[in-house]
């Protein structure tokens, strides 16, 4: 089989990169392909699946901001976009969030995109079979068709709950099979556990070679034990990711920044990614995180800025919080960190790029000097590969990583606590993420209760995970010891930054903005144009 990198966006493009047939080689205009053409040729229904992963959401095609900025981890650069509306809690069903680019040009919401690609995917299931061509072959590529709309309903109702399920073609003959009502949060879960299962039993373990990229077993199971986690269905999250950890061919990969680079796409602890490739291929598919997150000094615009508030999170090498730990000086505050911080955030006085960065007041990447210079007084690193040295907005070329190992073993972890309590099986989980060779972090201290391991667990996954997109969902089902969502605390909590006087003496924290978060602000509102459409979808309360 074929692998999908790189994503195509246009049959023709396909047909070339295919290469199986001298009809595909020679393929006619695009807009001349019939059904018939596309589901009575297996290379070519291929293409079809192929092209339903660009489907595959990624922090990089956001628009200008990744959803840590809409947290307590970082702020955006700029003033104008959506991520400022949702710090404020302004947004409303007629703004359409999110928004992402896509392939074809635009910004479509998520909403839209999701139905877009699980309208693909059910064509795709529903015809297949009917598809002349190898049987195992087809089995593998239906696999990859159930974990597709499982993604992509598992998307959907992170950011809207219950969603219509739609598992069949849908066509304008029939109007009214169109306005279909919402499901439940639960159906919904149900439906995409069942979507896993499907592809569970079809697809390889792992991808390797030319199918390095596709979905995998290891992929279905991941997802299936991040569903169930999100959903608190404990024990059973726990045993499927499990499953996950016990699948050969996985591993941590040992060095914590350099796994995110270009150089190390579908690393070790790489279970499935958003895949890209350099511009310098013809047809690639690139993204603008460069351009979007680096210094202003360095041709960047500084979109994700990380805060305070995220910086507070590190522990010092002693495993003690800051505020702990006699490793502190507060005349030299990032000495002595949890090295994942060095690996993911530009502070004033690291290296990057070969040079000093000066955030300080009055250094070359200061503060407020230009309108993409850092208002909290640091810069994202995570994600900024130094050998991508260009800005080109579409010279990137690291995957997104959407399911990695790490997340399992925290996953399991969390699971496994809240299901037993801390047995040893979760100490073990959590000191395998703090303990890979880049990070050597100490163990987490034994004798912990359930809620002690809880919040240990809770801030092991917002470092390990942070600017990742998990932060935002995370806290959105976490609860306190009051049974209270922490984003009712997290989210109405002030930004935070760093400012630094120009001989470094002196460290001085400041309140960046206020933040609102308002309980309706649990999930976002459907956009109006949907609502507008289809009269039998009922919006989200507090809109």
């Amino acid at each position: 089989m074929k692998s999908i990198r790189p994503i195509i966006f246009c049959l023709f493009s396909l047909f070339f990169f295919a290469g199986c047939t001298k009809n595909i080689l020679n393929p006619p205009p695009e807009n001349q392909l019939t059904d018939d053409a596309v589901w009575g040729n297996l290379s070519l229904a291929t293409l079809f699946l192929n092209e339903t992963y660009n489907g595959v959401p990624s922090g990089f095609e956001r628009g200008y901001y990744l959803l840590a900025s809409c947290t307590d981890e970082a702020e955006n650069g700029y003033v104008w976009t959506y991520s400022q509306d949702w710090n404020l809690a302004d947004f409303t069903p007629s703004a359409n969030y999110p928004r992402f680019d896509v392939p074809w040009g635009g910004n479509p919401t998520q909403w839209e995109t999701g139905f877009m690609y699980i309208r693909r995917a059910n064509d795709f299931l529903a015809r297949i079979d009917q598809v002349p061509g190898d049987q195992a072959t087809k089995a593998v590529l239906r696999g990859e068709a159930f974990f597709l709309r499982a993604l992509f309903y598992h998307e959907l109702i992170k950011l809207y709950s219950g969603v219509p399920i739609v598992d069949h073609p849908q066509t304008l003959n029939n109007l009214d099979s169109l306005l279909v009502k919402r499901n439940t949060y639960d159906e919904c879960v149900n439906f995409i556990v069942r979507d896993l299962d499907s592809a569970a039993t079809l697809l390889p373990d792992i991808r390797t070679g030319a199918d390095v990229g596709r979905a995998s077993r290891a992929a279905a199971l991941a997802l299936k034990g991040r569903q169930l986690l999100y959903a608190g269905r404990w024990s059973e999250a726990a045993s499927v990711c499990k499953q996950v950890l016990q699948i050969p061919g996985y591993s941590l990969f040992p060095n914590y920044e350099q796994m995110f680079w270009g150089a190390n796409n579908n690393n070790t602890e790489s279970i499935f990614a958003k895949q890209y490739i350099p511009l310098s291929k013809s047809t690639a598919h690139s993204h603008p995180s460069n351009q979007f997150n680096a210094l202003y000094t360095m041709g960047g615009w500084g979109a994700t800025q990380p805060t305070q508030n995220m910086v507070d999170q590190y522990e010092m090498v002693d495993g003690l919080s800051y505020d702990q730990s006699t490793l502190y000086n507060p005349k030299d505050p990032y000495k002595n960190r949890d090295p994942r911080f060095e690996a993911s955030i530009i502070y004033d006085g690291s290296t990057w790029n070969g040079r000093e960065i000066q955030l300080k007041l009055g250094g070359t990447d200061g503060m407020g000097t230009a309108n993409d210079a850092t208002k909290t007084g640091y810069n994202l690193r995570k994600f900024m590969d130094p050998v991508i040295a260009s800005t080109n907005i579409n010279d990137g070329y690291n995957n997104w990583i959407i399911l990695r190992l790490g997340e399992v073993y925290l996953n399991y972890a969390e699971a496994q606590n809240e299901a037993v309590g801390p047995d040893q099986s979760v100490y073990d989980a959590i000191n395998a993420v703090r303990q890979r060779p880049s990070v050597n972090m100490p163990a987490i201290p034994t004798g912990l209760d359930q809620d002690e391991m809880r919040n240990k667990i809770h801030h092991e996954r917002t470092v390990e995970m942070a600017f990742e997109e998990q932060h935002f969902f995370d806290i959105r089902r976490w609860k306190n010891a009051n049974g209270n969502l922490l984003a009712d605390s997290i989210l109405n909590t002030p930004a935070y930054g760093m400012m630094i006087s120009n001989d470094r003496s002196t460290y001085t924290r400041f309140k960046w903005e206020d933040r609102i978060y308002l309980p309706r602000n649990l999930y976002l509102p459907i956009p109006q144009s949907e609502m507008n459409k289809n009269p039998n979808l009922v919006q989200n309360p507090g809109y």
